[in-house]
């Protein structure tokens, strides 16, 4: 390779004027030689995926137990005094208080999240007045309460759990790898784990296994717990981020695109993903109902009300009713569960639910002086059940749930059990009613959310109908402009060098080629301006029209040859594989950097490598130092030095006005929009350079 050519692009900052058309720098370092390349994270080592891994989950899940444990204790102290000074109307000045500073809470969390990785896109609240009015105005806005209910109610015990048990995961290991130097302080007479296990294999009495044996078990079981820790550690962060993203995600059913995520929502977003509705129309009442509607809230509110079921039920059951632990734990945990399959698979919850409710039934028919023949835990439960069933699937599911939970209370009546017939009788009676009222609430709140839903999509598809009749008469506009203007441009600049060697027959034979490339590429423009104002007008046969490939490249450097410029090309000699969309995308980059290194470095020599490695595809245009402006004289400072910097980006006065601005910006779009890297600059020569790498696949 021609060392004048070697590409040795420096990166952008150390230039401040290598970006003056306002393109974004690159996020990656980057490169100062061919195979400097910036790894991406799937080409990173497990080692390094690991311990990214670790940062990044640490910084989610240690902070996240303090920030949770200030914010429960600041919201529920402001929520409390807010309730009881309702009635002297300090409250309606202090409640609106709890729920910005409950937003702010939120939207911390949301920031973490997405810092994390997670998709969850900024939430666009309602507008509210100024003054008063707008500040008890906030009371009507459903997502501050519902961003109250999840850092006040669900945050705290979520991060508990992932903070105690990475802790003491980590600990765990740390003590026991070192338990060879802090274990010969215990106190005499201590007894380990390892002893007791040891003693109920053998069955046998506690015996000292030695320090020896003991440290030896602890070192490994430190060295298993410190093995499995990233694990662990990761599980809990995701154990987080599924709670977050299901509380706190705007995105209907708790997800937002990735775009959404780094550009947030802008204003007049519905933060229900139903388009842009006016929230300043709606009642907060009303949003509530649309926002609990998404799933995310309803496998937060079964898995925190199985949680509080499992931590009463169970020993209430073993405990008052005196019954076997491990059957009182199965029973409750099967009525927890059916909670949670109720949000999906209405089909199991309802088996699970009456099955467990009947084992609860056999479970207490010796009890006497309680309440039979359901428990108060269980009533609960099935009152949850039919609540869920009822907001999520069709009325059919709480028909079949409710008959079967009568039909059993009917059959319990008929077994022998220690209590009377008159208070089994009323506990019967009293369940019945309580899941028909229930089920009845469920059946209406299910309509009105349909409701809601149903008028949120017309909206939105009202909203979608209007910004595209709105986008295609402004295309339409655009593309008559560029009729008008640019290929009427292009057609007098065809017609008069097609016929320059009629209208001057002295023209040289050099001079008539020239005239005739310059008519095969205006002809060229003006086919691509016909398929661009194709797709600019939504035309039916846009798709249609022939697209440049990888394989026009070589065609693309000898029409630039033929305008005088020095181009050297390595281009592979077997074919390419790749989608059009990237061949395309390549094509159009060789395109624009041949064409700033002839506008902006004239008379400088060109490289352009085209090949692939480790499945990307790489691309390098790289020009020396221009020689001479576009009239023939050298461009130079007052002390005699170039001051273009070539293919990618002019400095000097002239070519200045030459370029629009928008080629590097484009560049960079095309190739962020295929998940490639892009970097642009000087080169150690004096020249420019721009190299891209894409994804083959």
């Amino acid at each position: 390779m021609n060392p004048i050519f070697e590409p040795s692009i420096t990166d952008a900052r150390t230039d401040p004027g290598t970006y003056s058309e306002n393109v974004p720098r690159p996020s990656t370092p980057p490169q100062t030689g061919p195979d400097d390349a910036h790894t991406p994270a799937s080409d990173r080592s497990w080692w390094s995926r690991m311990w990214h891994n670790m940062g990044r989950d640490s910084i989610l899940v240690l902070p996240g137990f303090f920030i949770s444990l200030i914010g429960f204790s600041v919201l529920i102290a402001l929520f409390s005094i807010s309730i009881a000074t309702f009635v002297i109307w300090l409250g309606a000045l202090l409640l609106p208080l709890t729920l910005f500073v409950a937003t702010g809470f939120a939207n911390l969390s949301r920031a973490r999240a997405r810092q994390w990785g997670a998709p969850i896109a900024e939430v666009a609240h309602r507008s509210r007045d100024r003054g008063l009015r707008g500040w008890i105005g906030a009371m009507a806005d459903g997502r501050r309460w519902l961003d109250l209910l999840f850092e006040a109610v669900f945050a705290l015990p979520i991060r508990i759990l992932t903070f105690s048990v990475t802790v003491t995961w980590f600990f765990g290991a740390l003590g026991g790898l070192t338990y060879f130097f802090w274990g010969r302080f215990l106190p005499e007479g201590n007894t380990e784990l390892i002893e007791f296990i040891v003693a109920a294999t053998n069955d046998t009495s506690v015996m000292d296994l030695g320090f020896g044996t003991v440290a030896t078990v602890q070192f490994v079981t430190g060295l298993i717990l410190l093995i499995t820790f990233p694990f662990v550690l990761h599980a809990m962060a995701r154990l987080e981020i599924a709670a977050s993203t299901a509380g706190l995600a705007p995105g209907h059913d708790g997800r937002a695109s990735v775009g959404d995520a780094r550009a947030g929502d802008g204003p007049g977003h519905d933060p229900d993903g139903f388009g842009s509705v006016d929230h300043s129309s709606s009642s907060g009442t009303g949003y509530v109902m649309t926002r609990v509607n998404t799933e995310g809230w309803f496998w937060l509110l079964s898995v925190f009300t199985g949680v509080v079921l499992v931590a009463v039920g169970w020993p209430v059951t073993a405990a008052l009713y005196e019954t076997s632990t491990v059957i009182a734990m199965i029973v409750v945990l099967a009525q927890s569960v059916a909670l949670v399959l109720a949000v999906r698979q209405p089909i199991a919850a309802i088996v699970v639910g009456v099955a467990s409710s009947a084992a609860g039934i056999i479970l207490t028919a010796d009890s006497l002086g309680l309440v039979w023949p359901w428990t108060v835990t269980s009533i609960l439960a099935l009152v949850f059940l039919h609540l869920i069933v009822g907001l999520r699937h069709s009325w059919l599911h709480l028909v079949i749930l409710w008959s079967l939970s009568a039909v059993l209370g009917a059959l319990s009546l008929a077994m022998p059990h220690a209590g009377g017939l008159s208070g089994a009788m009323a506990n019967v009676i009293t369940t019945v009613s309580l899941t028909a009222g229930v089920s009845i609430i469920a059946v209406i709140g299910n309509l009105w959310i349909r409701g809601r839903s149903q008028l949120a999509e017309e909206r939105r598809l009202s909203a979608e109908e209007l910004s595209r009749r709105q986008e295609l008469e402004e295309r339409n506009r655009i593309a008559q402009e560029l009729h008008d203007v640019v290929a009427h441009s292009m057609s007098v600049i065809s017609v008069q060098a097609t016929t320059a060697r009629y209208r001057l027959p002295e023209l040289e034979q050099r001079s008539v080629e020239e005239f005739d490339s310059i008519a095969g590429s205006a002809r060229q423009a003006l086919n691509e301006m016909r398929g661009l104002l194709a797709i600019l007008r939504g035309g039916a046969d846009a798709d249609l029209a022939p697209q440049p490939v990888i394989d026009d490249i070589p065609d693309l450097v000898e029409a630039t040859r033929g305008s005088g410029a020095e181009v050297e090309l390595e281009f592979p000699v077997g074919p390419i594989l790749l989608n059009p969309t990237t061949g395309l995308t390549a094509f159009r980059l060789v395109q624009e950097a041949l064409s700033n290194a002839l506008r902006h470095a004239p008379g400088a020599p060109v490289y352009v490598s085209v090949d692939t490695a480790d499945s990307q595809l790489r691309i390098t245009v790289v020009n020396g130092i221009p020689t001479s402006t576009g009239e023939g004289h050298p461009t130079s400072t007052g002390e005699g030095h170039p001051t273009s910097t070539g293919a990618g980006h002019p400095t000097h006065p002239t070519s200045g006005r030459l370029g629009g601005g928008f080629g590097l910006k484009g560049m960079r779009e095309r190739v962020e929009a295929l998940d490639g890297t892009l970097q642009v600059g000087p080169s150690a020569e004096g020249g420019f350079g721009v190299r891209a790498r894409l994804p083959v696949s």
